[in-house]
């Protein structure tokens, strides 16, 4: 199985995300997790970001860890990507992660133990 952590920046002027550096959050993904691929947009919720997802998700055999708002509110905002893609939401293809208020370094923590919870 391959892990795609897939990182939304909420326009990078969302008060929520206020206290996350996104580009050293990449960076310490990129460096510190296992993970096959990674990818920073600004906003995957909107018509641009769900064309994105529906070309990547078109991928089988991989999960996307997805790091941006409530995981209820993921499930709805990303559900058309999949939709578009064919392919049905899993547990076993999506992974919602929560970083909203969350500092830079709790949201590393929020997406290592997604990453982690998968080699179980």
């Amino acid at each position: 199985m391959k892990k795609a952590v897939l990182l939304c920046a909420c326009s990078f002027a969302c008060p929520s995300m206020k206290d996350l550096n996104f580009a050293e959050l990449a960076e310490r993904v990129r460096l510190e997790l296992p993970h096959d691929f990674m990818l920073l947009h600004p906003r995957l919720c909107e018509a641009n970001g769900e064309e994105l997802l529906a070309d990547l998700i078109k991928n089988d055999g991989v999960v996307y860890i997805t790091a941006a708002c409530k995981p209820e509110k993921q499930y709805k905002l990303f559900r058309d990507g999949f939709q578009k893609a064919g392919v049905e939401m899993t547990d076993k293809n999506f992974r919602p992660v929560w970083i909203q208020f969350k500092n830079t370094d709790q949201a590393f923590e929020e997406i290592k133990k997604a990453l982690e919870e998968l080699e179980k």
